[in-house]
């Protein structure tokens, strides 16, 4: 649309409507109409109308808008429309292709104040193909190129056990579960390992009632969508073999599925290819590919053509400025690559692209894989050591360390897990330890349908970890999702976000360990990236209780020894404005008083026992120097409650409480002083 402007450059910065949104931050929402009214002395007001006017409905009197100049140089921008919220509304990327500029680029154009962006990403853009055929020979191609070319893909290609079972896939009508051993299948025969949401009900399962019936042939027609899909998928990738856990473990035979847990290491990363149904929530729900309407929306390349009479001059110039508009994305936000049509300007917290990630069992089956290809709600994607590829985007060049490494937005997987320059040479044990709590962190706040395979959902990792890096992650120190040699570590998590299981059972595994808690934890950041941390437990001792005969992988009890500064503390409870109150633990020792705190407990709704709390264990703190004077930035202390009918300091973890900024400044050897009559043993069960 043909515009003319008059006036002198930049006279946009004089626009009180549209500065709103070209911001740092998203202070403002400005109302639609505002801007287009505005749009008669604005040249920018102007420009953001004709643009909008692509993606939105200009007659809507209520669209508002909010935005702001991204770390690109490009504006953000989103457009509340009418039944959306901040959360919800779509977002759009936009910028100018600054062409016509010779030597450097301003941010801004002066004429119609649009940014110029740093580089323009349009260009990575490919349409999605067609047809089925043609969507999976891309997938083929990534595969195919991975297992041919890519030396850091295949460098870790042990000789992994084949799974006790697998699908034979060949048949058009039936698939078949075939015994491998029995089979006397190659060692290296490839397969297919799925990864997929079961969902409440219509699984199919194998049991020992139908396993024969299971060997002799499984209807394609009698198996639930995802799994269909799954066996489909495989055929257009010319693979004949399938693992799928419903099918391939005997789910009522528990010496099979105790069997079974520690060999997903091997499954999953001996496996060719792990296929992930990413956007499907179970199994009746599929997973084809996505339909046009769900695919990623491509750039839209808009032509503003304006005359434009500067100050004092009778003679117009003729101006085209190319603007680019692009479907927001946030793929750096996401656990998965991958997008969709439904984008939005606000990243929510809920991955509702990728619903795969929110289930437990599905995290190490992602982490442990050489390769993955997923299929998302709106487009197949590609992860494996060297490349992250989808179907809507050109690969763009790798980034790489001083040490040649591959640099990813997120870490997929085990193959992109390196402990080079994380921590300095000195403290290459922490490295170990982070990683593994990182690991913990991630995987906690997801959910399972039985809260008792908290730890079995996460064995397969360990395993690879044991592998990978054997002198650190023991198999022998292995016990309730923590490896003893880190413990001191390991100890300081806490809890936030809600139960990850419908019924939550703590005394499934220890009070110490993480997977009691039954909600996502954190750990103490400090213990790596704090300056001149201290630790003051040492674990003496471990005693592991053999679990009943019906416990499920991974559960029991254990009481660790740990020696370390034990503080009896007294309950008192304290009122602040408006009548709210907080419930403190006051240290006896009154020199120790600085170290009074409030608690964060372990379970959600508390823990009728928290009154008991008798003493506080010190574990952590930071800034420690002997020789010099620092106020303690933080403590992290655990909430003890003394064991019925134990003798000695016998403790059951409830809580713990984490301490700010003292008010106190001592140097190193008087707060050793200070805690020096409380070190003890004591017992955590």
């Amino acid at each position: 649309m043909f515009s003319t402007l008059s006036g002198s450059p930049k006279t946009w910065e004089q626009c009180p409507h549209c500065k709103e949104l070209f911001g740092d931050v998203y202070d403002e929402q400005v109302q639609l109409s505002t801007v287009l009214e505005s749009a008669a002395q604005c040249s920018r007001c102007w420009a953001l109308g004709q643009i909008l006017n692509y993606v939105t409905d200009l007659r809507s009197a209520s669209t508002v808008l909010v935005g702001s100049i991204w770390h690109d140089n490009t504006l953000e921008i989103g457009v509340i429309r009418p039944g959306d919220t901040f959360e919800t509304a779509p977002g759009y990327k936009i910028y100018e292709i600054g062409d016509r500029y010779k030597g450097e680029r301003p941010l801004l154009d002066p004429i119609v104040g649009l940014p110029i962006a740093h580089k323009a990403t349009h260009v990575n853009f490919r349409p999605i193909r067609t047809t089925p055929e043609h969507r999976f020979a891309l997938a083929k191609e990534w595969l195919s190129e991975c297992v041919t070319s890519h030396e850091a893909c295949n460098e870790h290609d042990a000789e992994y056990l084949l799974p006790r079972r697998l699908l034979d896939i060949s048949d058009v009508e039936h698939i078949r579960l075939v015994n491998t051993q029995h089979q006397e299948l190659h060692p290296r025969t490839g397969y297919v390992a799925l990864s997929y949401c079961w969902g409440k009900q219509g699984n199919v399962c194998t049991n020992t009632a139908n396993l024969k019936q299971h060997a002799a042939g499984i209807p394609m027609l009698s198996l639930p969508s995802t799994i269909r899909d799954a066996v489909i998928a495989c055929k257009h990738l010319c693979q004949r073999y399938l693992w799928v856990d419903a099918l391939c473990i005997i789910q009522d035979d528990p010496r099979d599925k105790m069997a079974q847990i520690p060999q997903m290491a091997d499954i999953y990363s001996g496996a060719l290819l792990v296929l992930s149904a990413a956007g499907s929530s179970g199994s009746l729900e599929g997973c084809p590919l996505g339909p046009p309407e769900m695919q990623p929306s491509p750039p839209k390349i808009i032509g503003l053509d304006f005359s434009r009479y500067a100050d004092n001059d009778n003679e117009s110039s003729d101006y085209r400025e190319t603007i680019v508009v692009e479907q927001m994305e946030h793929e750096r936000c996401r656990s998965l690559p991958g997008h969709w049509a439904h984008e939005t300007f606000d990243q929510d917290p809920t991955d509702a692209l990728n619903v795969v990630e929110e289930r437990g069992w599905t995290f190490q089956e992602r982490f442990l894989a050489n390769r993955s290809l997923y299929i998302g709600k709106g487009e197949m994607s590609w992860t494996c050591a060297t490349e992250v590829q989808c179907e809507c985007r050109n690969p763009s060049p790798h980034i790489k360390t001083e040490a040649g490494d591959r640099v990813f937005t997120r870490r997929y997987g085990i193959n992109h897990m390196s402990v080079n320059k994380l921590f300095s040479e000195v403290e290459l044990s922490k490295t170990y330890s982070y990683l593994w709590s990182d690991i913990v962190a991630t995987y906690s706040g997801r959910l399972l349908m039985q809260f008792g395979d908290r730890v079995a959902a996460l064995e397969g990792i360990a395993v690879a970890l044991q592998r990978r890096w054997p002198n650190i992650y023991k198999r022998d120190e292995y016990f309730f999702g923590c490896w003893l040699s880190l413990l001191p570590d390991l100890l300081l998590w806490h809890v936030s976000g809600e139960p990850v299981s419908g019924q939550i059972y703590p005394d499934l595994f220890p009070s110490w360990a993480w997977p009691s808690c039954g909600r996502p934890v954190s750990f103490i950041s400090w213990v790596w990236y704090g300056v001149d941390p201290k630790l003051w437990v040492e674990l003496l001792d471990f005693e592991v209780k053999e679990p009943p005969p019906a416990a499920v992988f991974g559960q029991g009890g254990g009481t660790v020894t740990l020696r370390g500064p034990l503080i009896p503390v007294k309950r008192e409870v304290v009122t602040y404005d408006e009548n709210e109150e907080e419930v403190v633990y006051v240290p006896i020792d009154t020199q120790l008083s600085f170290m009074a705190g409030g608690a964060s407990l372990d379970h959600v709704d508390g823990d009728p026992d928290a009154e008991r709390v008798s003493h506080l264990a010190l574990v952590g703190s930071y800034p420690f120097k002997l020789q010099e004077k620092n106020k303690q930035l933080s403590c992290a202390m655990l909430c003890l409650v003394p064991i019925t009918g134990r003798q000695g300091n016998v403790f059951r973890r409830v809580g713990m409480v984490l301490l700010p900024r003292t008010k106190q400044a001592f140097l190193g050897a008087e707060f050793q002083r200070l805690l020096t009559p409380h070190v003890t043993n004591y017992k955590l069960t």
